[in-house]
């Protein structure tokens, strides 16, 4: 919500600067993004009349005028070709600081003074016109202070609303809650109507969707000058607002509803046919938008129709038939609420936001119809001369009015922390809006409308905290131990991250929205499910839900790559969604629950499984290029298998690996991840066809993924003593079935729990001339140690029966040596 400073001090006086005034409001109330300035901050811009006007001698685009300032004559160079002999024009003088805090001074252009500058609109921060000098008309004296008829420079505070206070998305709404920041007082303007206009029961209104629109006032304005302006100083804060000046009829609709909070539209009467019908859409309805673009409607839409078609997507946007032009004479104002979830819906199935659709969305005050109705309907006649009708049409079935909310104030006292006086949370509370009595101890407050977020105890106890400030909360020490402290989850987590830290990865948080080519790039894979489509994606970059944390991994190394990087390692901890069968006869509650977000079901049903979604939290590693850059005394280290297979080692201690069938990896050094017999993850390098499609191409990339629930991090070193006794190394080498692996046999001589078999390694795989056909040969090396020297004899007892395992749990051979 932006609010030019201007507009506020209309409504509330206040002595504070923007920059006080930013901090303020963001301590008390809603956050201030910025503060943003637009004209001319500090200096003089007159009224100037033009007295001669033509080309510039020594250039073709230039310009030169001679322009009165009030008994004073000047000569301005000027690169619009707009103005001419006895055109009033602003003018500002050197010395002037512009919006963007430089400093105008006199200037010489192509040989010739230039005294000052004439301005456009949107050097004067009036709209974004910037195609010629801004001509003002007859009423503007000659040499008199622009600022005498509005202000020549604006401040405006940038506020991000939460989505629970949608009172505070108009003008007024921030006045009244400065107000009771301030401890001041706020006024309104009045509205004065011109009546006497044709009547609005010409038409008629008949609303056939009263659950999706619960009010509905429909007022006619007559006799309106076609092709109206509003004033300029209408103008300048409609731009200021963030929106764009477009004619007088539609700038009132614009400039009330940034006052209020309350979006108006307005149609041409004499394009409506018979009367206004508020219906839900037909399917495969089509309405051609004020954008121009063609949408299609369906039956959960909301439509304003008149009885032959289509005129709004209510709540969202108008369509060309009723659109109100410079010919527009008659006028029906519409000032209505629909509900807040329908218009959200509408607007996201039609991937159009808009400003009023924003402000329905969140939900809005039905009361403020009728002062909104009042207000634009005198602003139109005031401006283009029209005549308001003696009578409305409305619709509202089921007034709604305040409710009564009770507050303790020693309740106030024990959440806030500090002293709640009764009487100054009663003034604030009365500030807000509220009607406040004191009872029995308590305050009850009754709320008004605007305040939907006012529902509980515990509302109106943070509304006094934060008025008053809660900086004055008193900094005492509890005097019992607090509560709290990390779950065993959460502890988890933080040693996990610290563990892959000190393991020198770098910690990447990708979104958990993907691309189709995720899907093509990596192959079938992930449980060979279909990727989770996005019913309304933010773009076709985020169309789907990822299955896996690699593929936003790899993007990160790609674009590291591009930025020049030789290589990295980078982890995620994060969540990744796959498909599964939906629950016997759960479609009607899955259904319910995409419309109402409700699911109707007595137990709690997690709304995930509920849509057929099912969420995992896993942990993912990536090593890809140079993961350590060479040093003096140590040669660079690469990505590899082994590389990634120990960092998935210190994360399982108790993991095996064995074959794995992942089609984005390289089928010769990949492995799946097992715990006991379940699977956990995957291990491995990258196939080189799916690092190609990833801009990965040449560099070496190892990656794993892991389910949480397997990870056991144990970040602390543990130490082994030394065994001050000589060891004795022995190798042997066996012959085996080409399809026995080596994990399973490293598991047999680990299940014989041998005391002095200190270490166990692979050092040769053999298939060739010298064994079997379909088999092969490993080799073996044992370290053997104890606390007393070994003899020969024992160490070769162990051996044997090292051999004795193998021969019965695998046919082996041993080889001769």
């Amino acid at each position: 919500m932006r609010v030019p400073l201007s507009w506020l001090r209309e409504y509330i006086d206040f002595d504070l600067s923007a920059d006080e005034l930013a901090g303020l409001f963001s301590l008390r109330s809603q956050e201030v993004d910025g503060i943003q300035r637009l004209g001319v901050l500090d200096g003089e811009v007159v009224v100037g009349e033009v007295v001669e006007f033509g080309p510039h001698p020594n250039a073709d685009r230039l310009s030169v005028a001679k322009v009165d300032l009030g008994g004073r004559e000047v000569q301005i160079v000027a690169g619009a070709p707009n103005p001419y002999p006895g055109a009033r024009v602003p003018v500002v003088l050197p010395g002037s600081t512009m919006a963007d805090g430089k400093k105008l001074k006199k200037a010489k252009l192509r040989g010739l003074e230039s005294y000052g500058m004439m301005m456009s609109e949107r050097e004067l921060g009036i709209s974004g016109e910037h195609g010629g000098i801004l001509l003002l008309d007859g009423g503007y004296e000659v040499g008199r202070p622009l600022a005498d008829y509005f202000p020549v420079g604006e401040t405006v505070l940038e506020l991000d609303v939460n989505p629970n206070r949608p009172d505070l998305w108009g003008v007024i709404g921030v006045a009244r809650e400065l107000a009771a920041i301030l401890k001041t007082e706020f006024r309104t303007p009045e509205p004065r109507l011109v009546t006497g206009g044709s009547p609005t029961e010409d038409y008629t209104l008949r609303v056939e969707a009263p659950d999706l629109c619960p009010r509905y006032d429909l007022r006619r304005v007559s006799g309106v000058t076609p092709g109206g302006r509003v004033p300029l100083w209408m103008r300048r804060r409609i731009h200021a607002a963030g929106m764009r000046p477009v004619n007088a009829v539609v700038d009132a609709t614009n400039y009330v509803m940034l006052e209020t909070g309350q979006p108006i539209h307005a149609f041409d009467a004499a394009k409506v046919r018979g009367g206004i019908v508020v219906r839900r859409g037909r399917g495969g309805e089509k309405m051609t938008m004020l954008d121009g673009h063609t949408r299609t409607l369906d039956k959960e839409m909301l439509v304003i129709a008149d009885e032959e078609r289509g005129l709004v997507v209510a709540g969202v946007m108008g369509a060309e038939d009723a659109e109100v032009s410079d010919e527009t004479t008659d006028v029906l104002i519409e000032v209505a609420t629909f509900a807040g979830r329908n218009i959200m819906e509408t607007s996201q199935r039609l991937g159009l936001r808009t400003d009023a659709s924003g402000r329905f969305e969140r939900g809005l005050d039905p009361n403020m119809v009728s002062y909104a109705m009042d207000r634009v309907a005198a602003l139109i006649c005031g401006t283009s001369g029209g005549r308001v009708a003696p009578d409305t049409l409305s619709h509202y079935p089921e007034p709604v009015g305040s409710w009564e909310v009770p507050m303790r104030l020693e309740r106030a006292e024990l959440l806030l922390g500090m002293t709640v006086e009764k009487d100054e949370a009663a003034e604030r509370l009365g500030l807000l809006g509220c009607q406040v009595r004191g009872e029995d101890g308590r305050l009850v407050a009754n709320v008004p409308t605007f305040r939907r977020d006012l529902e509980r105890e515990a509302d109106l106890i943070e509304e006094v905290g934060r008025l008053v400030g809660l900086e004055n909360v008193p900094e005492v020490l509890p005097g019992v131990p607090l509560p709290g402290g990390l779950t065993p989850s959460q502890k988890k987590l933080r040693t996990l991250r610290r563990l892959l830290a000190d393991l020198g990865l770098h910690e990447a948080v990708t979104y958990p929205f993907g691309p189709d080519r995720w899907k093509r790039s990596l192959g079938p894979g992930n449980g060979d499910a279909a990727p989770l489509e996005l019913r309304n994606p933010l773009s076709a970059e985020a169309s789907n839900l990822r299955p896996s944390l690699l593929p936003g991994l790899l993007d990160a190394a790609a674009r590291n790559r591009h930025f020049g990087a030789r290589g990295g390692a980078l982890f995620e901890v994060g969540h990744v969604f796959e498909t599964r069968e939906q629950p016997e006869g759960m479609r009607e509650y899955a259904l319910r629950y995409r419309l109402t977000g409700e699911t109707g079901l007595d137990a709690e049903v997690p709304a995930a499984l509920l849509m057929g979604v099912e969420e995992k939290t896993r942990v993912a590693g990536l090593l890809a290029g140079t993961v350590r850059p060479a040093a003096w005394n140590a040669s660079a280290g690469t990505a590899g298998f082994f590389e990634a297979k120990g960092v998935v080692e210190r994360l399982v201690p108790d993991a095996r690996f064995g074959p794995g069938d992942e089609p984005f990896l390289h089928p010769g050094r990949s492995a799946a991840v097992l715990v006991g017999d379940a699977e956990v993850g995957w291990v491995g390098e990258l196939h080189p066809e799916t690092a190609e499609k990833f801009d990965l191409a040449g560099w070496p990339v190892a990656a794993f993924e892991l389910d949480l629930g397997a990870v056991e991090p144990d970040p602390e070193p543990r130490f082994r003593p030394f065994v001050n006794v000589p060891a004795v190394a022995m190798d042997l080498a066996v012959v085996v079935n080409r399809d026995v692996t080596v994990g399973a046999m490293l598991d047999e001589i680990g299940a014989l729990g041998s005391p002095m078999l200190a270490e166990t390694r692979v050092f040769d795989v053999y298939e060739g001339e010298q064994v079997p056909e379909g088999k092969k040969s490993v080799a073996l090396g044992f370290t053997f140690q104890a606390e007393e020297t070994l003899t020969d004899r024992a160490v070769k007892q162990e051996l044997d029966s090292v051999s004795d395992r193998l021969r019965a749990a695998f046919g082996a051979e041993v080889r001769g040596g």
